[in-house]
């Protein structure tokens, strides 16, 4: 431009054109429309969080279905407790204990902790599910009142605007008070007046220092830590928020200390009438593998459907099963049981009964025994007799030795009728659930063996690798064992067993699906062939025992107890190719383990499982078809028997056959005389197990 052109330009005048050209421009430009649609998007979003003191703060719903489509329970406003609250009327100890528990900067920060979100963003994606959370309380307040519990970055991007948004909308009180009210504590509690009420009984205010730690531990997960199941792991939260306190100035040292010493345990109360489900165990399962898959915030927040594979005609039948059998058996002092059946080709839960009564205290109804370690008895022994034939140790044919023995550690292992019957093959052993030759079994195949073997099949707790473990010492989940039992039925694949199916948002958008059958962790234990012979001893077991069930299964019992006249566990397991169940008795307490029993499996067997087997529907019924890979053999005492090939040439190896053990009742044990049961047909019930050196099983 020459010298004349630009002294023609007036001084100061703007050419838009030409500034709207300019990178500078554009990028100005794109950057003010951005700012007016986040600007947009804020406000609208914020027009859902009403104004402290006059919101309707609960969740939005989680409904969840069964296979069918019916609904089990909805978590929602109705049916759920809630006490709204301004924050002065909660006290200075429960808002001092939230923010220890959950935020301990959140007076001294912004509304983003950016490098913890940062962080636990990075985690979350790598991992491919929640690790780590890194919110503050406002960032909390957003995700469990107004977003989805989605993972993703636009997500994470959502929630740092919202929660920005908010912070200029409210003050720091205002945005903890509607915290306070909205946040859930579990067992139908909604805020801090509603989890006071229903945990202690008394109001926020008048919590002590100990009593609003333990509650403002549970926020992080409140059906991990629920106290009525996990009151270990509550009590350990309880504590970190104590010691947070002292941090963050609410406590003193002295103060904590006394707080630390407090028994919180005896002073909880708990209120559960206003929960209705038709599974309740179940779907306290299911939420809690919500928590685990997408965090805390996701039941938190709600608003969404999960689809189970449950049936709700079984769970009926299994909950009428269980309240109906523990009423017969009450004479033997039996109060309690539990109650799970699988699909084995799928892994899919149909039916799951956590205890006789979700709703009764007196039992610790809402603790799981589903999932509780106990020991399982004799049912343990189709593990070792598993084992043993997979690695062709033993065949059904071959003999084994009923007689007085002595294994390492001095264990002498003694039966429920204090007689030994000598020689016999392993498949009466199994069917009279002998516990010398079971004992006997699991040493000749290794007992490291027997417990990798277990593994394998489905169970996953510690199980020392000593003889007593053979025939049940160790302690099982039902939840592992029928997982294990299901494996046989499934002829030796084990199908990880699985509840949810698919979880979609309110607006029908699918978050997660899997396919039955599809899930992580199949595993191959053994051959079908292998499977076929536990399976074609234990399908007799019904008819040995006169259980009185109309349709075929294979089944096994367990019975423990530590002494000649003291029961503590019964069980009954059994499978068809269909469906695999298993059903635990026992007496509890509210706080803890109960009393003893005197009661066995077969009398379980004859009174739930014959009620939940002989109204089994149609489709699940089946029958059992023997697998290629099988041969026809002699056994031992001359009869016939099934083998896998090349073992049928050994199974009387170094021992000499015996048509005729050692002088024996018959197959059917002594019937001892019991209390009559309503039952169709006699009861056939072992006597109490025998003093041994270990707590034992029996039969």
């Amino acid at each position: 431009m020459s010298i004349r052109q630009r002294a023609s330009v007036r001084p100061g005048r703007f050419d838009f054109r030409e500034w709207i050209a300019s990178p500078w421009g554009r990028a100005t430009a794109v950057g003010l429309m951005l700012l007016v649609l986040v600007s947009v998007y804020v406000a609208w979003t914020l027009r859902d969080l009403p104004d402290p003191g006059k919101q309707d703060v609960l969740a939005n719903t989680i409904t969840v279905y069964d296979r069918k489509g019916k609904e089990i329970e909805q978590r929602n406003p109705k049916g759920q407790y809630h006490k709204l609250l301004k924050l002065k009327e909660m006290g200075k100890l429960a808002p001092a204990a939230t923010i220890a528990a959950e935020d301990r900067n959140f007076y001294h920060e912004g509304a983003i902790d950016w490098m913890a979100t940062f962080r636990a963003a990075f985690v979350d994606l790598t991992s491919g599910h929640v690790v780590q959370g890194g919110s503050t309380i406002t960032q909390q307040l957003v995700k469990i009142q107004l977003l989805t519990p989605q993972r993703s970055i636009f997500r994470k991007i959502q929630e740092a605007v919202l929660a920005e948004g908010l912070q200029t909308r409210y003050s720091k009180d205002q945005v903890l008070e509607m915290y306070l009210n909205r946040v859930y504590y579990g067992h139908g509690a909604y805020g801090i007046g509603a989890a006071s009420e229903i945990y202690f009984s008394k109001d926020a205010k008048d919590l002590t220092p100990a009593e609003a730690a333990f509650l403002a531990g549970l926020i992080q997960a409140p059906v991990a830590y629920d106290p009525k199941v996990h009151y270990d792991q509550a009590r350990g939260r309880e504590l970190y928020v104590l010691r947070g306190m002292v941090s963050t100035g609410a406590l003193s040292q002295a103060d904590e200390a006394a707080a630390e010493q407090e028994d919180v345990k005896s002073e909880l109360k708990y209120n559960t009438a206003a929960r209705q489900s038709k599974a309740p165990h179940f779907v306290d399962y299911v939420i809690s593998r919500l928590e685990k898959d997408y965090g805390p915030a996701a039941v938190q927040q709600g608003g969404f459907n999960v689809y189970t594979t449950l049936d709700l005609d079984l769970q009926a039948l299994a909950d009428q099963a269980v309240k109906q059998g523990v009423q017969d058996l009450s004479r033997y002092d039996v109060n309690n049981a539990d109650f799970l059946a699988v699909k084995p080709g799928t892994g899919e839960i149909v039916a799951w009964v956590g205890s006789a009564d979700y709703y009764n205290d007196q039992i610790g109804g809402q603790y799981d025994v589903v999932v509780d370690l106990r020991q399982p008895g004799s049912s343990f022994k189709l593990y070792t007799y598993g084992a043993a034939f997979k690695d062709r140790k033993l065949a059904p044919g071959s003999v084994v030795d009923d007689t007085p023995q002595t294994f390492d550690g001095n264990y002498r292992p003694k039966d429920f009728d204090g007689r030994f019957m000598g020689k016999m093959t392993a498949r009466k052993a199994l069917l009279l659930s002998r516990n010398v030759p079971a004992v006997e079994t699991g040493v000749k195949e290794g007992m490291d063996n027997v417990v990798n073997f277990a593994h394998t099949a489905g169970i996953n707790s510690k199980l020392a690798p000593v003889p007593n473990t053979a025939i049940g010492g160790s302690d099982v989940t039902l939840f592992d064992h029928v997982q294990g039992f299901s494996t046989f039925a499934n002829q030796g694949t084990k199908e990880p067993l699985m509840s949810i199916t698919k979880i979609t948002d309110g607006s029908g958008n699918v978050l997660s699906e899997t396919k039955p059958g599809t899930q992580d962790g199949k595993a191959i234990a053994m051959t079908p062939a292998e499977a076929y012979l536990v399976t074609d001893i234990l399908k007799d077991y019904q008819n040995q025992w006169h259980f009185g069930w109309n349709k075929p299964m294979a089944s096994k019992t367990g019975t423990t107890g530590a002494t000649s006249d003291q029961t503590r566990d019964a069980w009954i397991l059994a499978y068809n190719p269909n469906l695999a169940a298993g059903t635990w008795v026992g007496n509890t307490q509210a706080n803890g383990p109960g009393g003893n029993i005197n009661a066995y499996g077969e009398l379980v067997a004859d009174t739930i499982m014959r009620y939940f087997v002989n109204s089994l529907p149609a489709e699940y019924q089946a029958s059992f078809k023997r697998p290629d890979g099988l041969v026809d053999g002699k056994a031992c005492d001359g009869g016939r028997d099934i083998f896998l090939p090349s073992t049928e040439s050994q199974s009387c190896s170094s021992l000499e056959p015996s048509p005729s053990p050692t002088p024996s009742p018959t197959l059917i044990p002594t019937q001892l005389p019991t209390p009559p049961l309503p039952s169709p047909s006699p009861i056939v019930s072992p006597s109490p197990p025998l003093p041994s050196p270990n707590p034992s099983p029996s039969h």
